[in-house]
């Protein structure tokens, strides 16, 4: 039966990092992105067995995971790292760690090890991630691991310290993906959260509960200040989805309750809402647009005096605000002009904004930014990019929430691309307003694709369809009803004492209509301004901007308003808080504008059902006359000369007091600064020691590694080099080894010997080494064999007389396949040669004798047949049985000629050089034929063509021969039972000419194939025949350098193919 335990192993992944020389860095950064993702790691890496490893320390400062160093039968459990302990060999079964000693003087492969048994033990939820390190340790593993279905990632090899391991498994095929490390986690989370997980978990949120929208929404706010409420709902519940399913949970409410729990999961989640996807030029063509249309013409129209103002809304990581810079820069120069240029690039994101900052990008921009701009405005640092000083200085980044926060003003292009998509339509046309106040007239809009004006059509002048580039036509109108807050302070109201369906209601009420519905009941007031405690703006409504000065991005009332008025709005704030009620100020008078002006303001705290105050306030400004003001509410503001005097001193004294006090404190702030700071940098500097003190146990483990690896080459060499001096005494064949230079490097004891070689020739060139052998072209064909790596043997003489076969041939290194020089090796023939000689000799005197007797011969035997044919004529009136004997005479005579010529041929073929020609093949045939019609038509033979290549280049006498004997033989061993039947072709195949003849005739039996061409050999000794016919068929195709060859069943008939050689000029 299986525990819940067991359940949970069975579905376990396991992730085996393995890692050598360089690979701290590496695991440190893997798992600085990596989350408890409910998988476990196992890392194994090459340790020194003489060291303590300081591995779990250095890396628990890296990872929230317990981080254990294994055990033999440790059971693997999800979210735990496992380090293998040093002087140890790791593997696995049944999902729990074994361990053995690892071996001396052996090379070290404890990550293929590893691998391989896990591949075994969980197949396809096996994973191997392979990081620097020198050799080849892993590349067999990680074979294992894809052959079981698992997943292989390993490092990029421009990341790594020591690319052999990533390399090496790189070139072996078997890798998935290649990633840096900051990355693979990411790689890893896509792998096991397979795109139908996600799918899954929308089928399931088919109706989502708003309250727990709600929820969700406030804990963002709560925890990062940043209001979501107004995104498109699908796409806020697409990105809820996704963090459920990486966190593994499947219902709404379990998440909200996960997201209290874990304040960090609110961040991610926050951080997900926050799309940053962007690169430099993003849509090229539209960038064109941009310079071509937009930019030439604000930079042409503007004078050297004039600011160019340029706001890039929602920048992320900056890529799109320096690209507009770059563009501006290269109008200026084409149009010869010096413009003080200003670029506000905001984002909400503080994280964004401080990378883009920063001005330095991956390698991987080369891709969308051309050689030529790379060199013009980035400067390289090692694999990234920073942007060059003049491009920087362009740009002001700055955190901004374009939603609550008033925009920037007489913005001569804005790009705002690809942000309102992901907003609800109201909100949409919220900023489209406020982009459009802030732009000049004449100013451009760039947009996202899949965006539009709206509303505002009217208000612009398309200038570019497609890429959605607009042009101010129209004066924005006031932003009167355009509410702005504070970043935190732009929350829903939810009173935390009331019941769920209350808080629901208060949440939908915002700010603004309880300012609408005060206006309305205080009715005469012009204006209201929702300020905190510490008089920070939260919203603005009415016609706010008559009491205010124009102040840009200062959030402060009392800094906005003329010092009476804001004198006066602090005195009835104060009395408004201590009476919990509104409290009004009546005839608040000041200059301004050289007029002397006159305004009642009104002070009104937002209280609680309890009464209890939020510290919220409105306050209402007017200059008109109040009707229905409470007398007991009511006081009239004056001022006179020596108060007003005496109010301005201490106003001062509290400056220069806050001044001071504002000193002291960042004084303070500063030691504090510097203090954690010191701190701080003793802690890294600590953790730098002890990282470096085990990178370097990891080389000293690696240097080890590599010396027994070269300790077993060197065993390996000595054993070879034992067996080659060992064979270079026992063979009896002088050899030379020469390099490419003609260096005498090596030679065998018999050379001394056999060629007169010394042990002081060794390392000088072969040409300058005085032998006895007779062979002037030995430099010449060592050199032919070294440049074309062919093999030449010869036979050659020494001046004692002795012969040798000297084979010369190539010296190919396996790396590389390399000719590294050549091995001439002499074979002594002497003895061989005496007894070639001597059949040589045998052979002449026989070939004599055979001329001799042919020669002598043929003139008795043509006496001979002239008697018989004279005493056959004489005897006609003979008996039948006489003249019977009469024709066995002449034709027995007629065979002895037959043989004496075919001995004649013999002698003739190897002394005579027959002239060669083009042979018209059925023109030969057919002459043949007519010389052998008798025995063709009495035999009933038949013959067959079938001649691809019409002529052939031999000798005609020796052609006519070849195939007279191979006919006339077809002839001769036809079989009784059936007529014969003959097939003669000609084919053309490769560098030869094939005649082919294959009868139906009585075969060849198996043990006389080879006995057929030889002197003297029949097939078939009851056949009458000298056996001289294809003795002499093969003699001459053999002379002229070529072969021929038979196929024969017995019974069934014959073919013999004949090869002439066409390259030799045949």
């Amino acid at each position: 039966m299986l525990t819940d335990t067991d359940n949970l192993q069975h579905d376990l992944f396991i992730i085996a990092i393995g890692a050598s020389a360089g690979g701290m860095e590496a695991i440190h950064l893997l798992f600085d992105h990596t989350p408890e993702d409910g998988v476990a790691y196992v890392i194994i890496q090459h340790l020194s067995p003489d060291h303590k490893s300081f591995m779990a320390e250095l890396l628990a400062s890296h990872s929230k995971m317990k981080i254990s160093i294994a055990e033999n039968q440790m059971l693997v459990k999800p979210n735990c790292v496992y380090l293998m302990p040093r002087g140890k060999n790791m593997t696995i079964k049944n999902r729990r760690l074994l361990l053995t000693d690892s071996r001396a003087l052996q090379a070290n492969t404890a990550i293929d090890i590893f691998f391989d048994s896990l591949a075994n033990d969980l197949g396809e939820k096996s994973i191997a991630i392979i990081l620097s390190g020198t050799g080849t340790d892993g590349t067999k593993g990680i074979a294992s691991i894809k052959s079981n279905n698992g997943y292989v990632i390993v490092q990029d090899p421009e990341s790594a310290k020591f690319n052999g391991m990533p390399i090496s498994a790189i070139e072996s095929g078997n890798v998935d993906t290649i990633r840096p490390p900051e990355l693979i986690p990411e790689e890893i989370i896509t792998y096991l959260r397979q795109k139908s997980l996600e799918i899954n978990f929308n089928n399931q949120i088919t109706e989502v509960d708003e309250d727990e929208l709600v929820n969700i929404h406030n804990l963002i706010q709560e925890h990062t200040q940043f209001d979501f409420s107004d995104y498109k709902r699908p796409t806020i519940i697409r990105k809820i989805v996704k963090r459920m399913s990486k966190n593994n949970i499947t219902l709404l409410k379990d998440y909200t309750e996960f997201l209290k729990a874990n304040p960090s999961e609110t961040n991610n989640l926050a951080n997900d809402f926050l799309i940053s996807v962007t690169r430099f030029f993003r849509d090229k063509e539209a960038f064109e647009v941009i310079k071509d249309t937009v930019l030439k013409d604000i930079i042409d129209s503007k004078l050297q005096v004039d600011t160019l103002k340029i706001w890039v809304v929602g920048c992320a990581t900056g890529e799109e605000a320096y690209s507009i810079a770059i563009l501006i820069l290269e109008v200026l120069t084409e149009l010869k002009k010096n413009l003080e240029v200003k670029i506000f690039a905001s984002d909400i994101d503080k994280s964004a904004i401080l990378h883009a900052s920063k001005g330095v990008y991956s390698n991987k921009i080369t891709n969308d930014i051309s050689q030529e701009r790379l060199d013009n405005f980035f400067i390289r640092q090692g694999n990234k990019y920073r942007v060059r000083d003049n491009v920087r200085k362009m740009i002001i980044f700055a955190q901004h929430d374009i939603i609550k926060q008033p925009p920037y003003g007489k913005i001569d292009m804005i790009s705002c691309r690809n942000l309102l998509i992901y907003l609800n339509p109201i909100l949409q046309r919220k900023i489209m307003a406020s982009l459009h106040f802030c732009l000049n007239l004449g100013g451009y809009l760039f947009l996202g694709p899949s965006e539009s004006l709206g509303e505002l059509k009217k208000s612009f002048e398309e200038r570019d369809k497609k890429w959605k580039v607009y042009k101010s036509s129209e004066v924005a109108h006031n932003l009167r009803n355009t509410t702005y807050s504070t970043p935190g302070l732009g929350k829903q109201m939810v009173n935390p004492k009331g019941n769920a369906a209350t808080q629901k209601s208060k949440a939908n009420n915002n700010l603004s209509e309880f300012t609408n519905q005060t206006l309305l009941e205080e009715s005469g007031y012009e204006a209201g301004i929702w300020v905190d405690a510490n008089f920070e703006i939260i919203q603005t409504s009415g016609n706010y901007e008559k009491f205010l000065l124009p102040k840009i991005f200062n959030f402060n009332l009392l800094e906005m308003l003329q010092e009476e008025v804001a004198m006066a709005t602090s005195t009835t704030l104060k009395k408004a808080v201590s009476n919990k009620r509104k409290a009004t100020i009546n005839e608040v008078k000041f200059k301004k504008n050289e007029a002397i002006h006159s305004i009642n303001l009104l002070v009104r705290p937002f209280l609680s059902e309890d009464h209890t105050s939020q510290n919220i306030f409105l306050v209402l400004f007017s200059e008109k006359k109040i009707k229905n003001i409470n007398s007991n509410d009511t006081e009239i503001f004056e001022i006179d000369e020596h108060s007003a005097r005496y109010l301005e001193n201490l106003r001062l004294e509290l400056a220069e007091t806050k001044d001071k006090l504002r000193d002291a404190f960042e004084a303070l702030e500063i030691s504090k600064e510097n203090i954690s700071s010191y701190n701080e940098e003793l802690i890294s500097g600590n953790e730098e020691l002890q990282s470096t003190n085990e990178e370097l146990q990891s080389v000293n483990e690696e240097l080890q590694t590599v010396n027994n690896e070269h300790q077993l080459k060197i065993r390996e060499l000595a054993e070879l080099n034992d067996d080659l001096n060992n064979y270079f005494k026992s063979t009896i064949n002088a050899q030379l080894y020469v390099d490419r230079n003609l260096i005498l490097r090596k030679y065998t004891p018999s050379a001394i010997l056999q060629i007169n070689l010394k042990e002081s020739d060794l390392g000088r060139p072969i040409s300058d080494i005085s032998t006895n052998i007779r062979f002037s072209t030995l430099m010449n064909d060592i050199g032919s064999v070294i440049s074309n790596a062919e093999t030449i043997k010869k036979e050659v003489q020494t001046q004692d007389g002795k012969w040798y076969q000297m084979m010369c041939v190539p010296y190919i290194k396996q790396r590389g396949n390399e000719n590294a020089g050549a091995i001439i090796t002499f074979n002594d023939i002497t003895e061989l040669k005496k007894v070639q000689n001597k059949l040589s000799r045998i052979n002449e005197d026989h070939n004599t004798f055979i001329y001799s007797v042919s020669h002598d011969l043929k003139s008795p035997l043509n006496n001979l047949q002239s008697l018989i044919s004279i005493l056959k004529n004489s005897l006609r009136n003979s008996s039948e049985e006489e003249h019977e004997i009469m024709d066995m005479a002449i034709l027995s005579t007629a065979n002895l000629g037959h043989i004496i010529n075919e001995l004649s041929d013999i002698v003739k073929i190897e002394s005579e050089i027959e002239e060669v020609e083009k042979i018209n093949f059925e023109n030969m045939l057919n002459e043949i034929r007519f010389s052998m019609k008798d025995k063709l038509e009495a035999s009933g033979t038949k013959i067959n063509l079938d001649i691809e290549v019409p002529e052939i280049p031999f000798s005609r006498k020796n052609m006519r021969s070849i195939i007279s004997n191979i006919l006339s033989n077809a002839v001769k061993y036809c079989s009784p039972d059936r007529a014969p039947q003959i097939k003669i072709s000609t084919v053309l195949s490769d560098d030869c000419i094939i005649l082919s003849v294959q009868d139906n005739g009585l075969g060849i039996p198996e043990n006389k194939k080879q006995e057929i061409f030889a002197k003297f050999k029949r097939a078939h000794d009851h056949v009458e025949g000298s056996g001289v016919g294809l003795y002499l068929v093969k003699k001459i195709i053999t002379l002229a350098g070529g072969s021929i060859e038979v196929e024969s069943e017995l019974g069934k008939g014959s073919t013999f193919k004949v090869y002439f050689n066409c390259t030799d000029g045949l």
